[in-house]
């Protein structure tokens, strides 16, 4: 197999398995989460307030919008300095190192933002 079929291949595969890796990982926070007020609901034991509290904030998706966005941000601002860097070496390669870096400061922008609107409809 060529180079120019691996490469586009690896890279597209590695995209589809870390989404796999985080949905599954998804899955089984919530699984857990449910496993464990099964067995309580099973022993008897009375479900409060306060506990069912704690553990819708283990599945909160205000906080998880908040945390994606800055991951985001984050590693569109790594893409974005790697394309500075390059760019010392090579300086046609800003342009399109910073186009590649905006499509994760986008992302983040729009989860910061459902992040702030999630955090207002919750106060009211």
């Amino acid at each position: 197999m060529g180079e120019e079929v691996l490469v586009p291949t690896v890279m597209f595969g590695s995209i589809v398995g870390i989404i796999w890796l985080v949905s599954h990982f998804n899955y089984k926070k919530r699984s857990t989460v449910h496993e464990t007020l099964r067995h309580a609901l099973d022993k008897g034991q009375e479900l409060t307030p306060d506990m069912m509290e704690r553990l819708a904030l283990a599945n909160d998706p205000v906080r998880a919008d908040l945390r994606r966005g800055i991951l985001f941000l984050a590693f569109g601002a790594a893409f974005g300095f790697l394309g500075l860097m390059i760019g010392m070496e090579d300086g046609e390669a800003v342009r399109p190192m910073i186009g590649v870096a905006s499509f994760p400061v986008f992302l983040g922008l729009a989860y910061m933002g459902l992040w702030a609107f999630g955090r207002a409809d919750s106060k009211a």
